[in-house]
């Protein structure tokens, strides 16, 4: 173990293990086991690791159990650690369209609006019956 990294990992594993440690198990077993475990989730960033060991620390009641916890506790998070990184996409901008102004923009037929806004259009001024048709008002009534 030459990096920082890689000393915490081992003392965290060591915590889970003090934890459920059998009483039989010896110096030289719980080294063997430290260093089987480690070999297991070596591959796991530390920031992700720490989740998965407290985890494991909450729910296991046998030092075979450890490992497992870690690895399915740390799975989803790994995955998207580990998801392709696809540089950002160059975004094209449209021009910006001249909008006309909104008295240049044509109305509805007064016929084909819902019978509420009709009705207050007629009696708003806005709308106005010529020849039993309705039609929008000319001038500052709009």
């Amino acid at each position: 173990m030459e990096d920082e990294a890689e000393v915490t990992m081992v003392a965290m594993l060591s915590a889970s293990l003090a934890l459920v440690r059998p009483v039989g198990m010896t110096a030289q077993e719980t080294a063997d086991w430290l260093e089987v475990a480690f070999e297991a989730v070596a591959h796991i960033p530390l920031h992700i690791f720490e989740a998965g060991c407290r985890a494991a620390r909450q729910t296991c009641t046998h030092h075979s159990q450890i490992v497992p916890a870690i690895v399915k506790e740390t799975r989803e998070e790994l995955a998207w650690y580990n998801r392709p990184k696809v540089p950002p996409a160059l975004r094209l901008v449209a021009p910006v369209a001249e909008v006309p102004p909104l008295s240049e923009l044509p109305l509805p037929d007064p016929e084909t609006l819902m019978p509420s806004l009709r009705r207050m259009g007629l009696n708003r001024g806005w709308i106005v019956e010529r020849g039993g048709r309705l039609e929008w008002a000319e001038g500052d009534a709009a």
